[in-house]
């Protein structure tokens, strides 16, 4: 394979890699208000964020590119200014990804078993307490394995922002395909995606043993 292919699908390396960083801690940020309110005991709140959950999952990222993108500025150009594609895919990747990453901590709260929580109100621990030295280790044990599979699916999802004119890994073999009329270009996009991926679910299936061994069952 030409160098030349290798060096200019790898200028979208960096882009993906932030955009990717960026949509998962913005999500697994948004992840926790949302599914403090997704298990309210308020039933309005409740089911309110269980119906935004299902609309924001129930439609393709693809979709939502677009609609954020160009939506707004077809009731007021000058909003391309604020969606510009950049800020457009931060927002769809940080809210797509909370929808999920809430829904991931979901499981993993439900995972917890109610003896702990019993534990917990048994020692005259404060809410806060129960879920710093309690609860919460035990939750984020449990959702790492989920949150590690989402995080590597996003790296592959963030591919559709290209779309919408972001310059990431898949904007620059597009760009090649077009000038060589040769699928070289995805082929080299497909082992940089492989490159991030592989060693990222190395590193969370080792700290995801760890902490298997320092937070009790």
């Amino acid at each position: 394979m030409n160098a030349d292919i290798w060096i200019g699908v790898a200028a979208g390396i960096s882009t993906t890699l932030q955009m990717t960083a960026i949509g998962f801690i913005g999500g697994a940020i948004l992840g926790i208000p949302l599914v403090f309110m997704r298990l309210s005991n308020i039933q309005v709140i409740r089911w309110g964020t269980r119906a935004f959950i299902e609309l924001v999952r129930g439609i393709p990222m693809l979709v939502w590119l677009f609609l954020v993108f160009n939506g707004p500025t077809q009731f007021d150009p000058s909003l391309g200014r604020v969606f510009t594609s950049f800020n457009s895919a931060v927002i769809v990747l940080c809210v797509v990804s909370g929808v999920y990453m809430a829904e991931v901590y979901r499981g993993a709260v439900r995972a917890i078993s109610k003896n702990q929580w019993e534990a917990s109100d048994a020692l005259g621990l404060r809410t806060v307490d129960k879920l710093r030295f309690v609860i919460g280790p035990q939750v984020g044990r449990v959702a790492i394995p989920s949150a590690a599979n989402y995080a590597i699916g996003l790296v592959k999802d963030s591919s559709l922002i290209s779309t919408i004119g972001v310059f990431e890994i898949t904007y620059y073999a597009t760009n090649l395909y077009g000038t060589l009329s040769s699928p070289v270009p995805f082929y080299v996009a497909g082992m940089y995606y492989l490159m991030i991926t592989v060693p990222s679910a190395w590193l969370a299936r080792t700290v995801d043993v760890r902490l298997r061994s320092k937070v009790a069952a």
